[in-house]
Order: structure tokens, then C-alpha cells, then sequence
């Protein structure tokens, strides 16, 4: 058992003198009776406290100790109040190894609550002595994970290697003590309101009541599911980058006028799939490969950078023609980007229409769904249609040139539902062809517009030409070079960009092989063989208890442990409200100790403590808290310590603990009182 609290101390200076108390406690069952309001819970969270988790009790950062311990004291003899000036808590915990270690951490001190005093040694129980010191912090982020962090060392006095989680915003931690401690320390407000128990949320982690359950468990299964976890978290992330790059090449593309041709939308872990992606560039009446076209104007550009720059003189004729001609092809581009702008407009228009069609589908969806729901909870209003009265939108229907006298056979609300959907699916599709036009007229536009620039840059270089002397350069020849180099860098740029962008695709297509191939490799079993037994196990032993408390809702053999959420449930449903309010008091006594009873089936992490503060709710049955003591003391037998906090009547407290071995601490009045100096 890698955790037993061997001694815990309160102290508390007052302007008064010195107040506080000190229990000594050992391994198997310990009865601790004390009245109500005597300080019993103050005493089991100043355990808490040292160790640094009362973040396991509430988000909030405050003290969770009572004013005796922040504010101030008041005399068991005299009623006197006296004011808190300083004040700690001390505890003694002993490991599997039979090691010692002191915890001391200031309550109301000049330095600052979050420091934590350890001592490699049995101060409290033996008195002072050569043992080594060292200081922690808790409550601040790395507690869990520094050096520094008390937690680790904590973590490290009982053995437990704290697993890697995965949290809700991707990230990863580890598995806080806060999470774990809950599973065996039930405190008196919340601890007794969750099976398997108050486990904090505020950390974030996913699924975290099972992570918990998982390690002190110390399942097989944990590790399977934090690689299941990763893979997920990996394949979203490939995912998002996926399209995030596929987007990236598309819109590199238009902007050049360009298209992407088989491109995978989706990831896929065949490389060639990716390789075989090119792009393709509009050019005189068709599509052409991009390679193929840079090729050629590498060619052009070779041939005219030999030419010797012509006179104008030499070119003015074909000029005189050749700008004729350019005139009638401007003027055709402009007619045909107009028609391609209306043809834009009105696509857009049946977009928008199609959409707000769709919205009125969806809400006529949603409106006999709810209608029906309600005929299926047995209403009947919803089948009183009226003749003159649309059904979904309630609007009259009494002009018309249908005969109006008997109400014609209405579809039911099942069919009715088909075909709204149907419909629904109709215009979606017709939405999506919608988005897939513009989109082709964007491109048209884009590249018209580019062909329409060039096509106008060259017939004002011709006219240049027209109107330039005889023997001057011919600038027609000059900018026909200038544009096809220009034309040529850019077309060749956006080529080193589609590749640089494929080879990343290509990297990422690896990465989802090797993705897909360790979701291969996860067993298609969460649990393994050992992980059911302990279940079995534990299943077992709740069942067994429940018996002997008294359990009346249902049999107790009807009760089974998920294999999932590791919860208890009747027929494969999880336990809720149908419990009454004492058996869920019963079922929460048998699973802590079920939780022990585990380690019958294999090694857990279990640290072999239990703690119950008042785990008398719901004025549970005298039988049942007998029989609560009667398999606390048996648990308690195999090495284990199980601590109960009571203030039951003090003879029936006696007379549950009669026959069966305890250890019995009794406290008539507060727990902490004066200390009177030695003398």
C-alpha cells in the first residue's frame, strides 16, 4: 500500500496562546467520533491542504480550512475568542517502502501559503531529528512536472508514474493528483453526490473520470487510450492542414488564372495520388498544361532574345493589320466578359435563392419532427388539422380552385418528413452546383481579364509603332519580349510555389500513412484480458456489498460495471435518478471499497487508503452502516487504511465496531484546544 497517514497536527497561535491537536493513526480501520461542528472535517481537509489539493475540492484558490484555523479560536472552556496571529498543518505519511515523509505548510504565516515544508523523516510520530529538508511549491502551474513541484515529489513518495493526457484544447498534462484522490478520499459536501467520484473539472482534461479510474486501475487499456487519443488529435491536425494547403494552391492558382487539375480534397496516403496534381493555364481557346506552356514561351522568349530588334519601317504594315485585328478581339473579350459577369449575377441569384429555399425546408423539417416527437409522447393536437390551415406554416388555404367541402387525405408526418428531406438534399445539391459555377465563372473573369490586359498592352504598343518614326525601335516587338519574359517569370514562380506546396502535401501524405497505420495497429478491444478481470472484480465485490447493506432499489446481481465508463448500470444503462436517495449512499460506500477490493485480480494504484467523512447520508440504515463497518474492517485486513469520520451516537458507534478489529478516537468537545506550555 504506497500511502498510510501515520499522524496529522494542527497548530495554532492566538493572542491567546497556543491552540491545535495532534492524532496518530495507523494502518487498518480507525474510527474517528467527534460531535458535529467539533472540527472532524477540518481535520481530513488539513490533510488535503498539506499535500496542496484543495483544488480537488473547489477551482477556487482559497483555504479550505475553518476560521479556527483562519480567523480566529474560540476557548472549549470558556467560549472565549482569541484571534489566529500564525498557523499550520503537519501531517506524517508512510509509503510501500516503509519510508517516512513530513508535510508542513503555513496557513496564516508571513510567507506565502503555496510554499510546502517537507521532511525526509518520521517528525511528527518520533520527534526531531537528522533528516533532510527541502521546499516545495504547490497550486502554481509545474507543480506537477518541476523539481521544485511538490506534486512530483509526491507522486514519486508513492510510486506512481503519472501518465500524459491529452486535454480539451489539444494540448497535453498530466494526470493531476487532483483527479485521482477523489476515487478514495470522499469528503462530507460534494464527495458523496458522484460515483466514481468528485473529480475536478477545471483542468480541462478529456474524459478525465476515466483517465482517473484508468490509472488507479493501472489499466492496460490506459495506454491504448492515449494512443487513440493522439492518433485522433493527429488526424485532425493532418486534416486541417490538408485542406488549409489544398485551399492555399487554389487560390494561388486564380490569382494567376490558373487551375488545379486532380488534386486530392482529401488526405490520402498515396504519394502518387499527389504527384499526379498539375495545374493548367488558359490559353488562346482551351486549357493547357502548365509545364507544356511555360516550355513554349521558354522557346518564344529564346527566339525573339535572337532576333535583332526591328525598325518600324520594317513591321508598319503587318502592324497596321495585325492592330485591326486586335481591335475586334479586345472588343469580343469585353463582350464575352460581359456575359460572363451576367451570367455571375444571375448564378448568384438563384445561390441566394436556393439557400433561403433551404432554410424554409429546414425549418419545415424541424417543425414535423416536433410535431411528430410530439404525437409519439402522445399528444394529440398536433393531428387536429384544419381545413383552411397549412399545417407547418399556418397560413389560409380556403382560396383556392380545389373543392373545399371535405378535407382531402394529408400526408402523414412521417411522410410528410421524407419529403421535406428529399427536398432538402435537392436544393443542397442544387447549392453546391451554385458555389461549383461562380467559382468557374471567377476563373473565366480572371483570365479573360489577364488575356484582355495583354491583348491591350500589345495593340498599344502597335499603335505606338504606327505613329513612331521610320527608323525607330519597333516597340511592339520590344513589349511583345518584355510580356512573354514577364508572363514567364510569373507562370514559373506560381510553378515553384505548386511544387514547393506538393511536396508538403507529400510529406503529409507519409504522415497519414504511418497515421493510418497505427490506427491499425490499436487492438480493436479497449480492455485486455487482465483489464477485465479487475472489472469482474470489482463488479463483484459491489454486488457482494450491496447485499450485505441492505440495497432495495433492484437485485444487486442485476448490477453490472461498464466496460467503457467503468460506471455501475442495470440492464446497460447508467445508474441515475431511479435510486433512492440512501441506496445511491450504499452504491457509493461499495464502489470506494470495490475500488480496493481490485487488487485481488492484479496490481493496481491503488494507495491502499480510503477515507469516508460522514458516510452516513440520507440517514442511511443502522444495518446498512454495520455492514459498512463490517467490510470496511475486512478490506482493511489485506493492509489497507480506511478512516471514517462519524458523529453518530457514540454507543452505536461501539456497538458497530464490537466485533471487528479498529481502532476507535474519540474527541468529546472541539478537536482544537488549548496547549498548555510544559513547564
Amino acid at each position: 500500500m504506497s500511502l498510510t497517514i501515520s499522524h496529522i497536527r494542527l497548530r495554532v497561535q492566538t493572542s491567546a496562546g497556543l491552540y491545535g491537536t495532534d492524532v496518530s493513526l495507523k494502518r487498518g480501520l480507525t474510527i474517528l467520533h467527534a460531535p458535529n461542528t467539533s472540527g472532524k472535517s477540518t481535520l481530513l481537509h488539513a490533510f488535503l491542504y498539506a499535500l496542496g489539493l484543495e483544488q480537488m475540492l473547489s477551482p477556487k484558490r482559497g483555504i479550505p480550512l475553518s476560521y479556527a484555523m483562519r480567523d480566529y479560536v474560540e476557548d472549549p472552556r470558556t467560549g472565549a475568542r482569541a484571534d489566529v496571529i500564525e498557523s499550520y498543518v503537519a501531517i506524517e505519511v508512510v509509503n510501500a517502502r516503509g519510508e517516512h515523509m513530513t508535510v508542513r505548510r503555513n496557513v496564516v504565516a508571513e510567507g506565502d501559503y503555496r510554499l510546502v515544508n517537507v521532511v525526509e523523516g518520521p517528525e511528527l510520530s518520533e520527534g526531531p531529528g537528522e533528516y533532510e529538508r527541502r521546499d516545495y511549491f504547490v497550486i502554481d502551474p509545474g507543480g506537477a512536472q518541476r523539481e521544485a513541484g511538490f506534486h512530483r515529489r509526491l507522486a514519486r513518495f508513492m510510486d506512481w508514474d503519472l501518465p500524459t493526457v491529452k486535454r480539451y484544447d489539444g494540448g497535453e498534462c498530466p494526470l493531476y493528483v487532483e483527479t485521482i484522490f477523489p476515487l478514495f478520499f470522499v469528503e462530507q459536501k460534494v464527495g458523496w453526490t458522484t460515483i466514481p467520484g468528485a473529480i475536478p473539472t477545471q483542468f480541462r482534461i478529456r474524459e478525465v473520470h476515466r483517465r482517473a479510474v484508468e490509472f488507479l486501475m493501472d489499466f492496460d487499456t490506459h495506454e491504448n487510450e492515449l494512443r487513440r487519443q493522439d492518433i485522433e488529435l493527429r488526424a485532425i491536425a493532418a486534416r486541417t492542414y490538408w485542406t488549409k494547403t489544398v485551399d492555399s494552391i487554389n487560390a494561388l492558382a486564380s490569382a494567376s488564372g490558373l487551375r488545379a487539375v486532380a488534386l486530392p480534397n482529401a488526405p490520402t496516403a498515396i504519394e502518387g495520388d499527389v504527384r499526379s496534381a498539375y495545374l493548367e493555364v488558359f490559353e488562346g481557346d482551351g486549357w493547357r498544361k502548365l509545364g507544356n506552356r511555360i516550355a513554349e514561351l521558354a522557346t518564344e522568349l529564346t527566339m525573339l532574345e535572337e532576333q535583332r530588334i526591328p525598325e518600324v519601317e520594317m513591321i508598319a504594315d503587318g502592324a497596321a493589320v495585325e492592330a485591326d485585328k486586335l481591335a475586334n478581339k479586345i472588343q469580343m473579350l469585353n463582350s464575352e466578359r460581359s456575359t460572363i459577369f451576367r451570367a455571375r449575377q444571375v448564378e448568384l441569384v438563384q445561390q441566394a435563392s436556393t439557400d433561403q429555399r433551404t432554410l424554409q425546408l429546414e425549418e419545415d423539417l424541424r417543425k414535423n419532427k416536433d410535431a411528430l416527437k410530439l404525437q409519439k409522447f402522445g399528444s394529440t393536437i398536433s393531428r387536429e388539422l384544419h381545413p383552411n390551415h397549412c399545417p407547418t406554416c399556418e397560413q389560409p388555404i380556403d382560396d383556392t380552385l380545389l373543392p373545399q367541402g371535405t378535407l382531402e387525405a394529408v400526408m402523414s408526418l412521417e411522410d410528410n418528413i421524407e419529403y421535406i428531406d428529399a427536398q432538402r438534399k435537392a436544393f443542397k445539391r442544387l447549392a453546391d452546383r451554385s458555389v461549383a459555377i461562380i467559382r468557374e465563372l471567377d476563373l473565366e473573369l480572371v483570365t479573360t481579364g489577364e488575356e484582355l490586359r495583354k491583348q491591350t498592352a500589345r495593340l498599344r504598343a502597335l499603335k505606338s509603332d504606327l505613329i513612331a518614326p521610320s527608323h525607330a525601335a519597333s516597340a511592339s516587338f520590344i513589349e511583345e519580349r518584355l510580356r512573354i519574359e514577364q508572363r514567364l517569370n510569373q507562370l514559373r514562380d506560381v510553378e515553384a510555389h505548386f511544387d514547393e506546396q506538393i511536396n508538403s502535401l507529400v510529406d503529409l501524405a507519409a504522415t497519414w500513412a504511418n497515421l493510418l497505420a497505427d490506427r491499425k495497429e490499436l487492438p480493436t478491444e479497449r480492455l485486455s484480458v487482465d483489464d477485465v478481470k479487475k472489472v469482474d472484480v470489482l463488479e463483484a465485490s459491489i454486488r457482494s456489498q450491496l447485499a450485505r447493506y441492505g440495497f432495495i432499489t433492484f437485485p444487486p446481481q442485476d448490477l453490472t460495471v461498464s466496460k467503457d465508463s467503468y460506471r455501475p448500470e442495470k440492464e446497460g444503462f447508467e445508474i441515475g435518478f431511479e435510486l433512492s436517495a440512501s441506496d445511491s449512499i450504499r452504491l457509493k460506500w461499495a464502489y470506494q471499497l470495490g475500488l480496493v477490493d481490485a487488487v485481488k485480480a492484479g496490481s493496481t494504484n491503488h494507495p491502499g487508503l480510503v477515507v469516508f467523512d460522514e458516510p452516513r447520508q440520507q440517514e442511511a440504515a443502522s444495518t446498512s452502516v454495520a455492514g459498512l463497518i463490517a467490510e470496511a474492517s475486512r478490506v482493511a485486513s489485506s493492509g489497507a487504511q480506511i478512516l471514517i469520520a462519524t458523529s453518530e451516537d457514540l454507543v452505536s458507534v461501539r456497538n458497530f465496531v464490537a466485533n471487528v478489529d479498529h481502532q476507535l478516537l474519540v474527541f468529546d468537545g472541539r478537536m482544537i484546544d488549548r496547549i498548555d506550555p510544559i513547564e
